[in-house]
C-alpha cells in the first residue's frame, strides 16, 4: 500500500519519510497536486526488476534502441527541424 506525501513535508522529515518506505515498500511525493516522484524499498524494486526481466529478455529490438518501437510509433514530430534533408 502506498503512502503519498508533499514534497516539503519528505524533504523536512526525510528520516520519517525513509521508515515509511521501509514498512509500506513505497512512498509517492507529490508537489503542487501533481507526483513528482516515488520512493521504493528495495524490496519492491527487485519485486519489479523479477517480473520485467522475462519480458525484456524476449524483446527483439535489442539494446540498439532507446525506447521500444511501440512508444516510438506512438511518437509524432510536431514540426520538421530545419537541419532535416528532404530528398
Amino acid at each position: 500500500m502506498a503512502k503519498t506525501v508533499s514534497a516539503s513535508n519528505a524533504k523536512n522529515n526525510f528520516g520519517g519519510l525513509l521508515d515509511d518506505v521501509a514498512a509500506l515498500g513505497r512512498v509517492d511525493i507529490v508537489k503542487h497536486g501533481r507526483l513528482v516522484a516515488v520512493v521504493l524499498a528495495p524490496r519492491v524494486l527487485e519485486e519489479l526488476s523479477a517480473r520485467s526481466a522475462p519480458r525484456e529478455q524476449s524483446r527483439a529490438w535489442g539494446k540498439n534502441h532507446m525506447i521500444p518501437p511501440e512508444s516510438a510509433r506512438a511518437a509524432k514530430m510536431l514540426t520538421i527541424p530545419s537541419c532535416f534533408d528532404e530528398e
